[in-house]
């Protein structure tokens, strides 16, 4: 095929001092240089291509991306771009004047609405958009199979799709639909985890390090040696957590480490995602919670916990009362039922981005349901 500088020219973009400072802010966060390097690069990228998009009149969203959640900057190699007008995430992938290849990590190669290639000059003064495809399939992607740049603005002035009802990987951004607002006084009262909201610092402060090195070092019981002697060198807890959430294989320890996490900093960027609705307007007057907890992994898959307990303080579950879970066809994969004096009742899954889901609870004649997409 003929070089795509050949076929068509790049569009310039010129890198100011406040974008390479927001690169460098996110560089910093970072565990290794090469993590580093590779958020600053992938930080200018997005910031390029948001110029050029505003050039074209079409309007992105930093804050709901992907690549401007601390958390999974952490843990993907993502630099995505949101659309509000389609409801989706532009990818942009950058590279050298040298490469004559895009890398391109499995972890984007599904959900996008497209991948815009930005080539970056090395003193970071300049990005040049050379070219879109609409999807891919391969790790890495020659210059000669960029496409012209007028077909990522056909992409981009589609009709938008239907909105899915509740998209759980907003709320990663913080960005909650209205009548799922994490309202603190449910949250504060349910049971089963280990999550006090009132005043977490000054528990935390009241209980000494040793507490806390305890119930971290059983949570490392039974995970690789590695994984063990990191936290045995200038203990700190939260990071001892922060490390085994993002490294363990064990999915309920990566739950437990979490919880633990929230306990001691609520606010800490890897912690959970939690928000809670009041069913009581559903279920003839009984006043229970249904709460939906996501985590994200490495892989980006998504650990999600649905559960159900009673708003009351002091107070139980309504006998029979049942928690559902219905796949995208309307097959149930889970059942739980409450039986007599339950605090809560609950389920944890794993789920692949894009996998959509419902939430039923039943009680007697009455029943919620709510659906979610990933």
């Amino acid at each position: 095929m003929m070089n795509t500088v050949a076929k068509f020219p790049p569009i310039a973009i010129a890198i100011t001092a406040t974008d390479r400072k927001q690169a460098y802010e996110f560089a910093q966060q970072q565990l290794t240089q090469e993590r580093s390097q590779q958020v600053y690069r992938n930080t200018l990228a997005v910031l390029v291509t948001g110029r050029y998009l505003q050039m074209l009149g079409i309007e992105s969203d930093l804050e709901l991306s992907h690549s401007w959640n601390p958390l999974e900057r952490l843990i993907e190699n993502i630099a995505d771009l949101y659309i509000p007008s389609l409801h989706g995430f532009l990818e942009c992938r950058c590279l050298r004047q040298s490469d004559r290849k895009c890398q391109i990590p499995t972890e984007v190669w599904t959900e996008r609405l497209g991948y815009v290639f930005v080539q970056l000059d090395e003193p970071y003064q300049e990005g040049q958009i050379l070219g879109f495809v609409e999807s891919v399939s391969v790790k890495e992607l020659p210059r000669s199979y960029f496409q012209p740049l007028d077909l990522l603005l056909e992409r981009l002035t589609l009709e938008p799709p239907a909105e899915p009802i509740v998209q759980l990987r907003q709320w990663l951004q913080r960005n909650f639909e209205s009548d799922w607002q994490p309202r603190q006084e449910l949250l504060s009262n349910f049971r089963g985890m280990i999550i006090p909201l009132e005043q977490p610092q000054l528990q935390f402060k009241q209980r000494s390090n040793d507490h806390y090195r305890q119930r971290i070092e059983q949570l490392y019981r039974g995970q690789s040696c590695d994984l063990m002697q990191s936290i045995l060198v200038d203990f700190n807890p939260q990071e001892a957590l922060v490390n085994l959430i993002q490294r363990t294989q064990d999915d309920e320890i990566r739950w437990q480490a979490a919880e633990l996490l929230w306990e001691i900093d609520p606010q800490h960027q890897a912690c959970p995602v939690i928000n809670a609705k009041d069913l009581g307007i559903y279920l003839l007057g009984h006043s229970v919670v249904l709460m939906v907890g996501i985590l994200p992994k490495s892989d980006s898959k998504m650990l999600i916990l649905l559960r159900v307990y009673p708003r009351e303080k002091l107070s139980h579950l309504p006998s029979r009362l049942k928690l559902i879970g219905l796949d995208e066809t309307g097959n149930a994969f889970f059942e739980v039922e409450s039986r007599p004096k339950d605090d809560y009742i609950q389920f944890k899954f794993t789920a692949d981005p894009g996998d959509r889901f419902s939430a039923r609870v039943v009680l007697n004649d009455a029943s919620f349901t709510e659906e979610f997409v990933i």
